[in-house]
């Protein structure tokens, strides 16, 4: 039979790990001593106060949990290497190892539970700061469909901001030159749509004075000939007046001598050459009076003409200029969230290689974050980390 093993029960300085490494048997197959092992073991768990405010408080939580891990792992190795003269006890060391490996699991999983609830928070926090910025950002997007009324409202928004400094952390002066780049953006667009606005309102104005001064020109021509068209109906009434008294004078001059009667036909030819003179006259001064209006309403329908495209073009412009600062935007913001999500990506495969090897040789974290930061940095020949 083999001589009675003497085991050394764990004390406040002995390392536990190193403890289960030498009495695996012991703690394995008497359930009184894995019983009293555990209660240890969670003692120091139990004992331990959390201080996730800080970088080594949270660094302290993780190496709780990866100690429990770490003794987890000595006790199930150790009960692996068993000798041939301990197979019969083989059943009840599965046994045990199963048990053991469930409730330390637990224990683990109970050790890490505060860092595991602040880290959850901590997402939960960063999700609800990027959807704030988002949200910022959506805000400054000015569209071809906003009036200087839809910017001044959303610019009031933004200006009456204040940042939730417990929300974005670190990120508050980001978020805050986000927040003031955009109250920018939105001054700009607002300033330029009341003049935009203020330009559109000053053509409607010319356009209505200039339809108001056709349609009085207008009134004004037709009134002119309804006077002309009087006075040559005077002109011919008061000719058939003469006319009926000249021949009423000829009827009682007929005996007159034919000089006499010569001398009244040349009197009424040279009258009625008069009329037509006159009446020719009127016709051309009215034809030079309706060539002016016409080369005026000429002159002023190209002013406008002119007007209008200088407008269309300013606009055509500014529009251009405006959709080139969105792009320029959108491709600063999108190459930004690349590089984030590239570092957040390899940050996360850093941290997952450096606690593998922590949990596969037991090096503490700053000499497993040292050993895996080498690797990355190209120090340690035929040995890469794949991102």
């Amino acid at each position: 039979m083999n001589a009675p093993t003497t085991i050394t029960e764990p004390t406040e300085a002995t390392d536990l790990i190193a403890f289960a490494a030498e009495n695996p048997v012991a703690i394995l197959t008497d359930g009184a001593r894995f019983d009293a092992f555990y209660d240890r073991v969670k003692a120091e768990v139990d004992a331990h106060i959390p201080d996730l405010t800080t970088e080594k408080g949270r660094k302290a939580v993780a190496s709780l949990a990866f100690k429990v891990v770490k003794t987890k792992t000595a006790l199930d190795d150790a009960g692996k290497k068993l000798t041939e003269d301990k197979r019969k006890e083989i059943a009840a060391v599965d046994a045990a190892r199963r048990n053991i490996r469930e409730k330390l699991d637990e224990l683990r999983d109970e050790a890490r539970r505060p860092l595991t609830e602040w880290e959850e928070a901590e997402k939960t926090r960063q999700a609800n700061a990027a959807a704030e910025r988002q949200a910022i950002a959506a805000k400054a997007v000015v569209t071809l469909d906003d009036t200087a009324a839809h910017v001044e409202a959303r610019l009031s928004y933004l200006e009456e901001m204040t940042l939730d400094a417990g929300l974005f952390g670190d990120e508050l002066p980001a978020a805050q030159s986000e927040l003031t780049r955009a109250v920018e953006t939105l001054q700009l667009a607002h300033a330029r749509l009341l003049k935009e606005e203020a330009d559109r309102a000053e053509l409607e104005a010319l356009r209505k004075e200039a339809a108001e001064r056709a349609e009085r020109e207008a009134r004004e021509a037709a009134e002119r000939e309804a006077a002309e068209a009087r006075a040559r109906e005077e002109e011919e009434r008061a000719a058939r007046e003469a006319q009926a008294k000249a021949d009423a004078a000829a009827r009682e001059e007929r005996e007159r001598v034919a000089r006499e009667e010569a001398a009244r036909v040349a009197a009424e030819q040279a009258a009625a050459q008069a009329k037509a003179a006159a009446e020719q006259k009127a016709r051309e001064e009215q034809d030079a009076r309706d060539r002016a209006h016409q080369e005026a309403l000429a002159a002023e329908r190209r002013a406008r003409e002119e007007a209008e495209a200088k407008a269309k073009a300013d606009q055509d412009r500014r529009d251009r200029e405006d959709r080139e600062a969105k792009e320029k935007a959108d491709a600063e913001a999108a190459a930004k969230a690349r590089r984030e999500a590239d570092i957040a990506h390899k940050s996360e495969i850093l941290r997952a290689a450096k606690e593998a090897v922590m949990e596969a040789t037991g090096l503490p974290e700053p000499k497993a974050k040292a050993v895996i930061q080498a690797i990355a940095s190209g120090l340690v020949p035929n040995v890469t980390v794949s991102f």
